[in-house]
């Protein structure tokens, strides 16, 4: 990561708006940021975690973040901080919150992120700047930036927790298989259980019982054939018979359908001759008939519209009458109705005169009521005035009675640097006595083991020497007896006549007798193992002894370097005393210093004591102050009111129009407003009735008009539809002296029947052609059946054996059907099974590899090691630098536990733990170890320059050391990496090239120049 930009306003002591142009500064390589103690340069390398990640190493969440880190004379808080990742994209990153009315309350945080794009900053999805840099905000405070009093934090991490560091940085989790490994054996083994219980279901599945199973299915299906022959020759022959049986029983069918089609016929005859009667009459009558019925209807309707239309036009006269009377009524009163409208503007007027004069009086009383509060809050403003002078004056004596903080503070440190020294030489000579102790019980143990301390190794061996001799010397013997023993067994055995089994001699003149063989063996044997017991007594002696004796050397050289410390230590104290000049003080007794320390707190009590009174007292000043001041203006305010009232009383009786002020002086408001709402009501109640009645009297005259047209015109229509009538009675009288018919009634009587003439028609039609297609048929069918030889026993016999076939065919049909079914049945659990014993075999195969995965990386022991890899990676780059700056006296190094421990060549190379570092020297690794650390993550994320800071950390070098940690990170340059240092000490700023310089005024803040 780069930095490019960075601006701070209301964070910490940041008042104002600072910013810093990054790309100025680190095109030096190195360049420094340098202030006093507590100007702000440490809320610099604050502000851009916080931009950056929501994080703080001051305070947490719970601590009220927002409004401590909030400058006190700031309302708002912000951060903006441009850079380039590894990648070299460009991100800004910005973190604002605001105060609210409440002055501890604060909003909540607003972090938003943004890419450079085309020209223009693009909003990110997430705040995170973790996700831009590939880091946490714990690891970017131990790479990137490095805070003060954290530089060591890396260095001393436990070997869990820097394991767990290495990890997310160096992305090592892509290393821990061992939960992949688990995920596939569980999986595996799942798969592995499946298949056995598969395999279960398939103990009655074997090539034999296919076999027999196929064959059994052919002889099934030979069966079957034949039989189906059989019941398909059959089927044909019962078909014929079949075939001849129906026409028979379709021809006596007919004849019987012949039978009632005769029966029927005098009807059909009688139905043409009414349907031919009912035809010529229709024509005839029908339309003239219909006409005169909807004629005779029409007359119906207009007699009854010419009823209700007479009756209506009686209805609406009277109400008109009504109305008319009622406007009569209302005429005199509606033509004064603009003299009401004025009376009724005057009353209001009246009414607003009254409530203006009861208001005026309100506020002469509120006046009065007011002065003495105003006298008095004037009194009191004049007290608080003095109290605020005489506190004055008090607070300027106790400030005069202060005194030298300077000598304080230096006579303090004196002393503090007097009790640590007094207490670190008795801590050491404690150390000093405790290791004499430890001397004395290691001494106990060579005394215990009845040895000396210098040549307690040379006795050992000579003992172990002598008993390993004595050992060979035994086994030896063990041999002999056994080879004896042997022997002895062989005699014991020999007989007479028979071969030796050993020279195959028949004759034994001299057998070998054996005596108390086994005890004397058994002697032997317990003699060594009383030679191993004491041979292991003497390793574990050797190893007691050699740990006693690495330990009493250790102790040894530490208490000398104990005793060597005490003298520095009291040589440093007596240095100490001769630097005491104050005279007034004595440098063993702190009486009378701890007396001029509790004058200047007591002075400092009254000081505080006094200014909060003194706050307190300007407080009350501004408060009565506005006080006085609110009832001044209240007081005016209500003469203005007044006044105003009284013009606006004049405007209203010059405006009175119709009434006078005199005639309503005796009247109260309550009267007033009771007149004014019944003439309100009055104009109100005459405008509408006028206009109502005025609407309603001209709606009746219209309909008036209406109805009576309507009425004449319907007379007028009744006229004409009579005349009609009785020229239609007149074509009726000649129609029916034309076709012989006595009366109208007669006509009815036919055409009442409503024949269906095209249904009766189709029926006859119908009737006609169904009997002769029957005789065509029977014909046909007489035909057919003269030559078929058609027997019913043949038929009946024929049909009962072709059933039985049929049966026989269905049967056969099953059981062919089942075999084939069971038969395809086992051949797919045939070949099923194969394949289940197939894939069983692949996943015993890859069990056993699985096993030996997991032992691989059992208990994250694969991602242990890589991640040593990477830290002696870094030992290594680190000591590349450490080694410049110790003059190669000490090496880091990496522990079985990944610890960091060091190698110290002055001291035989031994190793020892980084705590025993002196603060320069951890300083030293832990600046080597960062680097180291930067540089393998630049390198891994392939960017072109990178860089850090550094937090404080110079103020524990000497300057010879100072000397070399500067050259180191001068040569960073040339690789390049760019440092970034925040220090105190002044002779590091007269050496950096580049340099910002952070100054805290007392009214405007942190100032950056």
């Amino acid at each position: 990561m780069l930095p490019i930009y960075l601006s701070i306003e209301g964070l910490y002591s940041y008042q104002d708006k600072q910013e810093i142009d990054f790309a100025h500064l680190t095109e030096a390589g190195l360049f420094g940021i340098f202030g006093k103690v507590g100007s702000g340069k440490s809320s610099i390398l604050e502000a851009i975690s916080f931009a950056l990640y929501g994080e703080t190493e001051r305070l947490n969440k719970q601590e009220k973040r927002a409004y401590n880190m909030l400058n006190l004379r700031s309302d708002v808080a912000n951060i903006v901080f441009e850079f380039l990742n590894y990648e070299g994209r460009k991100f800004r990153f910005t973190a604002q919150w605001k105060r609210r009315k409440k002055f501890e309350d604060t909003t909540s945080l607003e972090r938003y992120a943004y890419e450079w794009k085309e020209g223009a900053w693009v909003p990110l999805d997430s705040n995170d700047g973790a996700i831009v840099t590939q880091l946490t905000y714990p690891n970017f405070r131990r790479t990137i930036i490095i805070p003060q009093g954290q530089f060591k934090e890396f260095l001393e991490l436990r070997g869990k927790d820097r394991s767990e560091m290495m990890k997310e940085i160096f992305n090592l989790y892509r290393f821990d298989l061992g939960p992949k490994v688990a995920i596939l054996q569980r999986q595996n083994n799942s798969k592995l259980e499946q298949l056995n219980g598969a395999l279960s279901g398939f103990d009655t599945v074997s090539v034999e019982i296919l076999n027999n199973k196929q064959q059994e299915l052919e002889t099934a299906q030979q069966h079957l054939k034949f039989v189906k022959e059989e019941t398909t020759s059959l089927e044909k022959e019962v078909s014929r018979l079949l075939e001849s049986k129906k026409t028979r029983e379709e021809l006596a069918h007919k004849k019987e359908e012949v039978q009632q089609y005769l029966l029927e016929q005098p009807r059909i005859s009688r139905l043409e001759k009414e349907l031919q009667t009912y035809e010529v009459t229709q024509r005839a009558f029908r339309e003239i008939l219909n006409t005169t019925h909807n004629l005779n209807k029409e007359k119906e309707q207009l007699t009854y519209k010419i009823e209700q239309l007479t009756t209506r036009k009686s209805e609406i006269l009277s109400r008109l009458e009504k109305e008319e009377a009622e406007w009569e009524k209302i005429a005199p009163d509606y033509q004064r109705l603009d003299v009401f409208k004025a009376e009724c503007e005057d009353l209001k007027l009246l009414i607003s005169i009254f409530q203006n004069q009861e208001q005026q009086k309100t506020l002469n009383k509120r006046i009065k009521d007011g002065q003495p509060h105003l006298l008095q809050a004037q009194e009191e403003e004049k007290e608080l005035l003095t109290a605020i002078e005489n506190e004055e004056k008090r607070l300027e004596e106790h400030k005069s009675t202060r005194v030298d903080t300077s000598i304080l503070l230096a006579l303090e440190a004196w002393y503090q640097t007097d009790d640590n020294i007094s207490n670190g030489i008795a801590e050491v000579k404690a150390q000093t006595q405790q290791l004499q102790h430890e001397i004395a019980q290691t001494a106990k143990i060579f005394e215990e083991q009845s040895t000396a301390i210098d040549d307690w190794e040379s006795v050992l061996l000579q003992q172990e020497t002598n008993l390993n001799v004595e050992f060979s010397s035994l086994q030896q013997e063990e041999t002999q007896l056994k080879v004896q023993a042997k022997l002895s067994a062989f005699a014991d055995n020999l007989t007479d006549g028979q071969p030796c089994p050993l020279c195959g001699a028949l004759d034994h003149p001299y057998p070998m007798v054996g005596h108390n063989m086994a005890t004397k063996l058994q002697e032997v044997l317990d003699k060594q193992a009383e030679i191993k017991q004491r041979l292991q007594q003497l390793k574990s002696s050797h190893h007691i002894l050699t740990a006693a004796s690495i330990r009493w050397r250790d102790k040894h050289t530490q208490l000398a370097q104990l005793e060597s410390t005490i003298q520095q230590m009291e040589e440093k104290l007596k240095i100490h005393h001769k630097q005491f000049r104050w005279e007034a003080f004595l440098p063993t007794d702190k009486t009378a210093f701890l007396a001029y320390k509790d004058k200047n707190h007591l002075a400092e009590i009254n000081i505080k004591s006094g200014e909060a009174t003194l706050k307190n007292l300007r407080l009350q000043w501004q408060t009565c102050q506005s006080k006085t001041e609110k009832y001044k203006n209240s007081l005016v305010e209500f003469e203005q009111s007044v006044t105003v009232l009284d013009q606006l009383n004049q405007q209203n009786r010059l405006q009175l129009k119709r009434l006078k002020t005199a005639d309503f002086e005796q009247h109260n408001e309550t009267a007033l407003l009771k007149k004014k709402q019944e003439t309100e009501n009055k104009v109100k109640s005459l405008d509408e009735t006028h206009k109502r009645l005025s609407e309603s009297i001209q709606i009746l005259r219209t309909d008036f008009a209406h109805i009576n047209g309507e009425r004449t015109a319907a007379k007028e229509q009744f006229q004409q539809l009579y005349q009609q009538l009785s020229g239609k009675q007149s074509e009726i009288s000649a129609l029916l002296k034309e076709y012989d018919y006595s009366d109208i009634m007669q006509v009815q009587h036919i055409l009442q029947k409503n024949i269906d003439v095209e249904r009766n028609r189709k029926i006859i039609q119908e009737f006609n052609l169904n009997l002769q297609i029957l005789l065509r048929n029977i014909a046909d069918l007489e035909k057919r059946i003269n030559n078929d030889a058609y027997e019913e026993s043949t038929y009946q016999e024929k049909t009962a054996l072709y059933t039985l076939k049929r049966e026989e065919l269905e049967l056969q049909i099953r059981v062919t059907g089942a075999v084939e079914k069971e038969y395809a049945r086992l051949r797919v659990e045939f070949e099923k099974k194969e394949k289940i014993l197939e894939e069983y075999e692949k996943l015993t195969l890859r069990k056993s590899n699985l096993t030996t995965l997991e032992n691989l990386f059992r208990g994250s022991g694969f991602v242990n090691y890589v991640s040593s890899i990477h830290l002696q990676r870094l030992c290594e780059i680190a000591n590349q630098r450490f080694h410049r700056l110790t003059k190669n006296n000490l090496s880091l190094t990496i522990n079985e536990s990944n610890e960091f421990e060091v190698v110290d060549f002055l001291n035989n190379g031994f190793k020892r733990s980084v705590k025993t570092l002196s603060g320069g020297q951890a300083f030293q690794a832990s600046l080597c170890l960062a680097l180291a650390l930067a540089e393998n993550i630049q390198s891994m994320n392939k960017a072109d320059r990178n860089f850090f800071f550094i937090d404080e950390g110079f103020g524990t070098q000497d300057p010879e050391s100072m000397n070399t940690v500067f050259e180191t990170l001068q040569y960073l340059n040339k690789d390049n990496r760019i440092v970034g240092i925040i220090s105190h000490v002044e002779e590091l700023k007269e050496r950096i090239p580049r340099a910002i310089t952070v100054v805290n005024d007392t009214e405007k803040g942190s100032q950056l120049h």
